[in-house]
């Protein structure tokens, strides 16, 4: 739904009317986004080299939740928070971040908007990083090669596993069991320590001893893979002698990365000249995005 939204917002830059002499074309700023955080407020900002240019938004809000929360956000501009368009007599990128900016370079001209809306349109894309590609991580029963669309879930802990990063739910993390020795992104010599067809990363019971693999923990650790008895051979739950048997019904916490998307569009303005009171926009813009990324992000699952 959020995609649909955005394209909405980018037909509108590109079609509606504009009745200043500067038009939405001329403001080809780069759309990746920089931002920075005061003690009350949020400067997003965008920097053009040639010539010294600069957009700006001034927000009254002091983190930057709005950029990692999934959905559709909006917030009001006023005469304290303000959309800008400004020029610079040189390189302005140490200014917005700086508790005391720098007396040069000087702005020599300055465009605001106090009036209108901005759009924060955020979109979340997750990946386990476990080793395997998404989609081999499907069953596709329903045939449509989408593994977000009735899901394979191996360990019916609640999360499909493209998206969990312990497919089997032994307490050994998928990319640990080397779904891919060499990298090619072929799993089709996916490791199989017992030979029964099933990888480790789909086996429960590694080692085809009767044990499964996630009881094959003596120090209660919730980590299956640093339980030894005999070195020469490695962890118990890929030692078929090892019969330690210890009832453990918990997971271990999952990790996934996160990837947001947050495209910011700015709705119902009047960019106006401080100096010529020259109407420059009135209309919606896409101003850019910011991208952040949650590496290693930890979460809970509940045993079923």
């Amino acid at each position: 739904m959020y995609k649909k939204v955005l394209i909405t917002f980018m037909l509108l830059t590109l079609f509606s009317c504009n009745d200043g002499d500067i038009f939405v074309s001329e403001l080809d700023f780069p759309q990746a986004l920089e931002y920075c955080t005061g003690s009350d407020d949020l400067i997003v900002y965008s920097i053009k080299t040639s010539p010294y240019e600069s957009l700006s938004i001034k927000l009254p809000i002091n983190n930057q939740d709005y950029f990692i929360t999934e959905g559709l956000f909006n917030t009001a501009l006023s005469s304290t928070n303000t959309f800008n368009y400004r020029t610079y007599s040189g390189d302005p990128s140490n200014i917005f971040c700086n508790s005391l900016p720098p007396s040069s370079p000087t702005i020599t001209s300055n465009s605001f908007a106090t009036n209108g809306e901005v759009n924060f349109i955020t979109e979340l894309t997750e990946d386990d990083n476990d080793g395997v590609p998404a989609n081999f991580e499907d069953e596709n029963i329903d045939g449509d090669n989408d593994p977000s669309t009735n899901p394979t879930d191996t360990d019916n802990d609640g999360i499909p596993n493209y998206l969990d990063s312990d497919d089997d739910g032994d307490n050994v993390p998928t990319i640990n069991e080397q779904p891919d020795p060499n990298n090619d992104d072929d799993i089709a010599d996916a490791l199989d320590t017992d030979n029964d067809g099933i990888p480790n990363y789909l086996d429960n019971d590694d080692d085809n001893d009767g044990i499964i693999t996630r009881y094959e923990d003596s120090n209660l650790d919730l980590n299956p893979a640093n339980d030894i008895s005999d070195p020469a051979i490695g962890p118990d739950y890929l030692n078929n002698n090892s019969t330690t048997s210890n009832t453990i019904d918990e997971y271990n916490d999952h990790t996934k990365t996160q990837e947001y998307s947050c495209s910011i569009v700015i709705e119902n303005m009047v960019l106006i000249n401080s100096n010529t009171n020259e109407e420059l926009i009135n209309e919606s813009y896409f101003m850019g995005t910011i991208n952040t990324t949650i590496s290693d992000y930890s979460y809970p699952v509940d045993f079923n």
